[in-house]
């Protein structure tokens, strides 16, 4: 049984070709199946479409009329197919904010200048995108692991939290040397839009401080990142976000002996069902070829500074 578009297409092969087996030929199949592929057409039709004799077949009137209105409908097929520039459609990519300025946008720009053709659309945002749903090709997260089937996730590194302040603060209020000196200094801390509440502050062997009092709190690790480098508190900053401030003298950590190591995995995924486009692949490859390497993404407070 043939569909429609077999029809056209073995139509259309027989409409150019002196007989029925040049046709079979041309698209290498039988004979029979040429014969018995027009039959059904013209049955369907209510028409005869080729005049058969012995030696060649000719097309008929309702024929060539039928033949140039099934070659402009193949052509329009095949443009569908082969010319729908899907090479320039942009990679939709979704990130914490506070990833996308050091980390981000560098190896975007190296991607660009070796692919200038692939375009690029940032989502940034602390909260879960739903890749699937929000039709994200590519994300980057630091969390809890990503087990959802629907991912492909590598796990390129894992990181944790320093508390850092600037050598003013430190001047100004004095040095922390336990967690329970942070209840009586100005802090930072984060909002998490996820579960509604401010995050709590994490340390090794299961120690934890919840502030109560922030002097800013905020759902934006950027804004934290700048109110912290203005001296307005203390806060709990990734390594990898704080490690160049640290590495210049701009920020200064603090209860280091309290620091909770692999806090966090870092992923990058994308989905999982169908094909990937080579320019999502050119990204992820290159992402995680980047964020694997200590040197582009810090994992430690850098040596000088412990």
């Amino acid at each position: 049984m043939f569909n429609r578009l077999d029809y056209l297409k073995i139509f259309c092969a027989a409409a150019q070709q002196r007989t029925f087996r040049d046709a079979a030929l041309k698209l290498n199949v039988s004979p029979q199946v040429v014969t018995r592929c027009i039959k059904e057409l013209e049955s369907e039709l209510g028409e005869i479409l080729f005049v058969r004799s012995t030696r060649n077949i000719k097309i008929t009137t309702f024929g060539e009329q039928f033949f140039e209105k099934a070659k402009s409908a193949l052509t329009v097929l095949d443009d569908v197919f082969h010319n729908t520039p899907h090479e320039n459609l942009p990679v939709k990519i979704t990130a914490p904010p506070s990833y996308a300025k050091q980390f981000l946008i560098p190896v975007l720009a190296k991607i660009s200048r070796e692919y200038p053709e692939i375009q690029f659309d940032l989502r940034l945002t602390n909260q879960i995108a739903d890749v699937v749903e929000d039709k994200i090709d590519i994300g980057i997260r630091a969390g809890r692991p990503i087990t959802d089937n629907r991912f492909v996730a590598r796990q390129v590194c894992k990181v944790n939290h320093v508390v850092v302040g600037t050598p003013e603060l430190i001047a100004r209020v004095g040095k922390p040397t336990c967690i329970e000196d942070l209840q009586h200094l100005p802090v930072t801390t984060m909002f998490d839009n996820n579960r509604n509440q401010p995050w709590e502050w994490f340390f090794k062997e299961n120690q934890s401080f919840r502030p109560e009092a922030p002097v800013l709190i905020s759902d934006d690790a950027d804004a934290e990142l700048e109110a912290v480098l203005s001296g307005i508190g203390f806060g709990q900053i990734s390594v990898s976000v704080a490690a160049a401030y640290i590495q210049r003298g701009v920020l200064v950590p603090v209860l280091t002996e309290f620091e909770l190591l692999d806090e966090w995995d870092v992923y990058i995924y994308r989905p999982q069902s169908g094909p990937v486009p080579s320019r999502v692949r050119i990204i992820f490859d290159a992402l995680v070829q980047h964020f694997q390497d200590p040197d582009f993404f810090p994992v430690r407070i850098p040596e000088t500074a412990v």
